[in-house]
């Protein structure tokens, strides 16, 4: 019965939309700003200074080639598969940056107003899209083929859900920059 519903054209839609538009809304603005997405890959301090950089200039280009391998049908589910890696990889990084008591670093997802210090409940927020991602590259195989319905309502509610997502992100660094300030007032 959980199966039938998750193989759901508009479930599995839904979930292939979001990660495309998470993995292209993340990998913009590094390919933009390459300077400051390699600040934050360097400190993290998870690899040797001269592996920082091309990782930078790499892992964009990456998250940008998974979005589009979800796109195309036949690709997709391989693609499905990359994007669950790269949430399993983010989600070892942040951890061990955690549990060294680095929280106050940038996770590098986004920029601007979605900047994002360093927390377990990120590396739950990772674990819960690698297993979507997973997930779904078990089902795009088995699911039936999305209608123009179907691809309406999930590409809808996906840019939807990243709009709040992205809302809350906003609200969320105001409080934190509304606290700091009055911190520093004394």
């Amino acid at each position: 019965m959980i199966m039938a519903l998750l193989a759901e054209p508009v479930v599995t839609t839904f979930v292939r939309a979001f990660l495309i538009l998470l993995l292209a809304s993340a990998a913009i603005p590094k390919l933009r700003h390459g300077e400051e997405f390699f600040g934050v890959v360097r400190n993290f301090r998870l690899m040797p200074e001269w592996l920082a950089r091309p990782f930078a200039l790499v892992l964009p280009w990456l998250e940008l080639g998974i979005a589009v391998g979800l796109v195309l049908p036949v690709t997709a589910p391989l693609a499905a598969g990359l994007a669950g890696g790269l949430m399993v990889l983010f989600g070892i990084a942040i951890a061990i940056n955690v549990a060294r008591g680095r929280t106050a670093i940038d996770c590098g997802c986004f920029r601007n107003g979605m900047k994002q210090k360093l927390s377990w409940l990120l590396v739950g927020r990772n674990a819960g899209l690698a297993l979507a991602a997973f997930g779904l590259a078990w089902l795009l195989p088995v699911a039936p083929a999305a209608g123009p319905f179907d691809l309406a309502i999930g590409f809808a509610a996906a840019g939807l859900t990243m709009l709040l997502i992205y809302g809350a992100s906003l609200l969320s660094g105001l409080q934190s920059g509304a606290r700091s300030s009055q911190l520093s007032k004394g």
